[in-house]
């Protein structure tokens, strides 16, 4: 406990140093300053009941998220943010279970964004099918280690991230991950885009020739529109290409189609997703040097596109809605999962605030906090 809070001091200590001297630094370029006290706070509850399935197990995650920054913003468009991660479980015996930097820089206007460092997953702006990520695997790895790229209009926009998520050592694989998400509007209420992943899963220090090549495509066509309730309506191809260096065999092309419909009106939704096709994750109980399967350390996405069955379908019927401006979501949902052997389900409640009071502007001088939404 006092190594921890002597790591807590210390963090605290070199945030505080990083801001001052960015402050001097800046002071003299920059036509307008503003200090920002970026927060971030979610709360998670994810309770699944997949008894009798040999997909994924019966398991509770419940706990807390919160990541204060200190963002420095110059001439409207460059920011530098500075602070940590913290991520607290229930019933863990430790006071803190995960503790990261967060150190970026930001550049953002009306088109065109760039991100670079250790900043926050809701920072980004592409679609991702839960294939590639799960709800849970979300709320476990918050940040991005690395760099993206994006822009945005009305008619749609492009995202590209580089992702590096584990450091080639001892104790952890080297691995990364490359995001493209790109989607366009036409006809006014449709639109189409792909989403696409390179997962480079490689070696650790201790040994080699253990690397795993992962790649997910994921073209779709949608139709968004309102007529009393808001609806959603999409159709996407999933694609992989796989292969584990050290089994060889070369490599393995699973695929398969998704159709997601969405209907919802003042927050109240029901959502069904329905996946026909193979297995997409055929390594999952692959055993690697390490002498445990790869399971979730290789796969970020929801373990039942595993089925064995062919499809796999996943009905939820929930209540989401943002407040005060969009600064605060609330969502709960209880979903129904099947792969056409059992009826299996899961609860989800979250909670996602995001504050950014204003400290200090330059031609105001010091201002009271003023509540703004994060950029």
């Amino acid at each position: 406990m006092t190594d921890l809070y002597a790591r807590i001091g210390e963090m605290v200590k070199k945030v505080i140093i990083s801001v001052v001297a960015l402050l001097l630094s800046f002071s003299a370029l920059a036509q307008s300053e503003r200090l920002y006290l970026d927060t971030d706070f979610n709360f998670d509850f994810d309770n699944t009941e997949y008894s009798g399935s040999n997909l994924a197990p019966s398991e509770t995650l419940f706990g807390v998220s919160l990541a204060p920054a200190l963002r420095y913003e110059w001439s409207e468009k460059h920011s530098l943010g500075v602070g940590v991660n913290m991520q607290k479980w229930f019933g863990s015996v430790r006071f803190l279970d995960d503790i990261d930097l967060v150190a970026y820089y930001q550049y953002k206007d009306e088109k065109y964004g760039a991100l670079a460092g250790l900043f926050r997953r809701e920072k980004l702006i592409g679609r991702y099918s839960e294939a590639f990520f799960s709800n849970a695997w979300l709320a476990k790895n918050r940040l991005v280690q690395g760099l993206a790229l994006q822009y945005h209009d009305q008619h749609g926009f492009v995202e590209l991230v580089a992702d590096w998520n584990g450091m080639y050592s001892p104790e952890t694989r080297e691995q990364f991950r490359i995001l493209f998400s790109g989607e366009g509007r036409f006809a006014k209420v449709m639109y189409a885009g792909a989403s696409a992943q390179l997962h480079h899963y490689a070696n650790r220090a201790d040994f080699s020739h253990n690397v795993v090549d992962d790649v997910v495509i994921n073209p779709y066509i949608g139709v968004d529109f309102k007529a009393f309730f808001d609806f959603d309506i999409r159709l996407g191809y999933l694609q992989s290409l796989q292969q584990d260096r050290v089994a060889g065999g070369g490599w393995q092309t699973p695929y398969g189609m998704e159709l997601y419909f969405r209907m919802s009106r003042w927050g109240v939704f029901i959502s069904n997703n329905f996946y026909v096709g193979d297995d997409l994750m055929p390594l999952y109980n692959s055993v690697g040097k390490e002498g445990t399967p790869y399971g979730a350390d290789l796969y970020a996405g929801d373990p039942f596109y595993r089925t064995e069955n062919i499809f796999y379908n996943r009905t939820g019927i929930g209540y989401e809605r943002n407040f005060w401006k969009e600064r605060i979501n609330v969502k709960a949902e209880f979903v129904l999962k099947t792969d056409g052997e059992r009826l299996y389900n899961q609860q989800i409640i979250s909670l996602a605030v995001n504050l950014a009071p204003k400290l200090y502007d330059k031609n105001n001088k010091r201002e009271k906090a003023q509540f703004n939404k994060g950029q």
